[in-house]
């Protein structure tokens, strides 16, 4: 597979009343050449299983879960996953 043209990381801790809306919302976009980088920021709320759902249903989705470290250091992680061009 060609790397995809954009990379849409989002960062979660603990966003499980969200997720579903969140994700839905960057899913259901016309433009769909780009891979989704989540990264589970150490959640105990039940979003590790909600991620993991939406991942089986749709190749885009990468999910990473690391322990929690907060906003930056997340979001820096996704920026060394990204494969966008």
């Amino acid at each position: 597979m060609a790397d995809p043209l954009i990379s849409v990381i989002l960062p979660v801790y603990n966003g499980r009343p969200y997720l579903q809306e969140a994700i839905q919302g960057i899913l259901n976009q016309t433009f769909e050449d780009f891979e989704f980088i989540i990264i589970n920021d150490g959640s105990k709320d039940g979003s590790k299983e909600v991620l993991e759902e939406f991942a089986e249903h749709d190749h885009r989705i990468r999910v990473v879960h690391q322990k929690n470290q907060g906003i930056t250091p997340s979001l820096n992680r996704g920026l060394k996953l990204a494969r966008g061009r």
